[in-house]
């Protein structure tokens, strides 16, 4: 039975209908506003002109059967998640949500159906601007790391780190304080951090579900916190029209300022990862899987399976270690990106017609700003571009250097770059299926029905903890963070300035509401399994995806409830935000000493535990 593949197990197949009937009763007899539902899916109707072409004649037919903001557009999620969690495949949960997603939008047509699913959903996401950019950005930094690899620039940087990381737990903080330094954007914070640390933490025999844990909870919370990033730029964005709209008589970024003190959730998570790590503790399936790795010396199990071959993704020669050969192509690589941002900001901003100068901070912002949001509207892209140039130059140096020190020949650095292309198929694959899914929520309105589930009236004090889980709730079942943080910026701040929380006395709810918003997009971002950032982490990491997402959630649950609890409701209620920093380590050290347990210690019980949420049906 051990053998027996999971998806020929009958006991996983009941349980996964039981659950899914479950949770589908459920949904369908949860009350929502239909006013708001059918608001929103009038507005969104797409006008499709006729006899244009053949997709457009399958489109027309389908658009009187096409279900918006009903509880059914949960089902492909909510598919996803399950699938996922009960057979451990990401390939046939996201396949399978697919497909029902597709027939959700279009019908039981089965042309129809196979072929606007395949063109809307599938198709127009994979070749846009930005898609294909991170796509080529991804292979180009995974090509680099295995040039720096093969000419020693790895071990050499390893050696280099281990000068402070001299043990399990020094390594791990090492590699959380990596995780701050690349603050300016969390696609490029996910792929270095994940790629050049890998031989630390096998070095050390810290699991790579660990890794992944320490890459992605360092990515989205630092690029959200940071003053200058491309996170910071959007959120900028959004609250600068909000707090125009309401006259507040401040800038979206005085906002953003005022309210980081608020952003439980994200400095929670740092201080969740620093803690842990320095206690050398774990809990739940994160125990399991260091134990794995420090007493058997597996940091990947035999069963898992990684969307990029590991086996072969960082073959060595016989190169002496050499750190010059990895610090100076990264150092290229994030000096390139910043600069390039900000070189790109400033050419959008002269398109536009606008002056900025750059001799301040306020200039730096602002070409953050133009380099996320094009002002000319000539591009999809954002900041890709600009990621994209660094790469590549740095891409050069990295086959430069040990071209020029007679370490690597021509044909060792193309067998390098060939070894990375073929094992990113599979990653591109998910990562493609990733944003279909994205589309699919947005064409069924699955955050519309959500946030319709908000029904009748709430006390102000509620406000910010239950927008919290509305958000992280919403950008779970979506995958998008921004797109969470779009759709309830607008909706959450005038309802809670309807409610009088722009009121002196009551401000600080206005601010814990926004705050709660980016905090609870944030959660679903680095934790929903169909999100491209936490999928990016488990490419990076060399972790098996379900295992990656299995493992964190226990972590940013925990983070989740401590939070929410110590601080969106507390502080709403009129406790000190200064308490909730004391309040906050005292309960996560609590916690850490009463559930968790270190690997490298003995313990009476079995060593070998699967704590994942299927565990009792085998």
């Amino acid at each position: 039975m051990k053998d027996t593949p999971t998806w020929l197990r009958p006991k996983r197949w009941l349980a996964f209908f039981l659950t899914l009937l479950g949770v589908c009763s459920f949904l369908a007899i949860v009350p929502v506003s239909h006013e708001s539902v059918e608001a929103v899916a009038a507005a969104k109707e797409v006008v499709a002109e006729s006899n244009t072409s053949f997709i457009d004649y399958l489109r027309e037919g389908a658009r009187e059967v096409q279900v918006t903001g009903h509880w059914t557009s949960l089902l492909p999620p909510l598919l996803a998640v399950m699938i996922a969690a009960f057979f451990r495949t990401m390939v046939g949960a996201l396949v399978s949500a697919f497909a029902v997603g597709s027939f959700l939008s279009y019908g039981l047509n089965p042309l129809a159906t196979a072929v606007l699913g395949v063109n809307d959903f599938l198709i127009k996401p994979a070749l846009s601007q930005f898609s294909i950019l991170i796509i080529v950005f991804l292979v180009a930094l995974v090509g680099m790391v295995h040039v720096m690899a093969k000419s020693g620039g790895l071990d050499g940087l390893v050696r280099l780190t281990e000068r402070f990381a001299k043990g399990r737990r020094r390594a791990k903080i090492a590699i959380g304080l990596s995780g701050l330094v690349v603050f300016f954007d969390d696609y490029s914070n996910t792929v270095v951090l994940g790629t050049t640390m890998r031989k630390l933490s096998d070095r050390w025999k810290i699991s790579r579900e660990k890794l992944a844990y320490l890459v992605d909870s360092t990515t989205a919370p630092v690029a959200g916190l940071a003053l200058l990033s491309t996170w910071v730029a959007f959120e900028i964005y959004l609250l600068g029209d909000i707090a125009a709209e309401q006259g507040l008589g401040i800038s979206g970024y005085g906002m953003l300022v005022e309210m980081l003190p608020l952003r439980f959730y994200c400095i929670g998570t740092l201080i969740f990862v620093f803690m842990s790590s320095a206690s050398g503790r774990d809990f739940g399936p994160m125990l399991s899987a260091e134990r794995r790795a420090f007493r058997e010396g597996k940091v990947i199990d035999d069963s898992h399976r990684l969307l990029v071959s590991s086996e072969k993704d960082f073959a060595t020669g016989s190169a002496k270690p050499r750190w010059v050969n990895a610090l100076v192509p990264i150092a290229i690589l994030l000096v390139g990106i910043v600069g390039g941002i900000v070189i790109l900001g400033q050419s959008r901003l002269e398109g536009a017609g606008e002056a900025n100068s750059l001799a301040g901070f306020e200039g730096w912002r602002n070409a953050f700003g133009a380099a996320v949001y094009d002002p000319s509207k000539g591009s999809d892209a954002g900041v890709m571009p600009a990621m994209l140039t660094a790469a590549l130059l740095a891409g050069l140096v990295a086959v430069a250097l040990p071209l020029a020190q007679g370490v690597l020949k021509i044909r060792d650095v193309l067998s390098s770059y060939s070894r990375a292309l073929s094992t990113m198929w599979m990653a591109i694959f998910i990562l493609a299926m990733a944003w279909a899914m994205r589309e699919i929520c947005e064409a069924l309105g699955t955050a519309d029905y959500l946030i319709a589930m908000l029904g009748g009236s709430i006390p102000l004090w509620m406000l910010p903890l239950l927008t919290f889980m509305i958000a992280a709730v919403m950008s779970f079942a979506t995958g998008t963070s921004w797109g969470t943080m779009g759709i309830l910026i607008p909706i959450m701040m005038p309802l809670a300035a309807e409610m009088g929380a722009l009121e002196p006395s009551s401000f600080i709810i206005y601010l814990l509401t926004a705050a709660a918003v980016l905090d609870g997009a944030i959660f679903g971002d680095h934790c929903s399994p169909i999100s491209d950032t936490t999928v990016l982490s488990s490419i990076s990491s060399g972790c098996d995806h379900i295992a990656h997402v299995n493992t964190q959630l226990y972590y940013a649950i925990a983070t989740v409830l401590l939070s929410g609890i110590l601080g969106y409701l507390s502080v709403a209620q009129g406790m000190p935000t200064w308490l909730f920093y004391l309040l906050y380590p005292l309960a996560v050290f609590g916690l850490l000493q009463v559930f968790g347990r270190k690997a490298t210690v003995a313990d009476p019980e079995p060593e070998k535990r699967d704590d994942s949420v299927a565990s009792t049906l085998r």
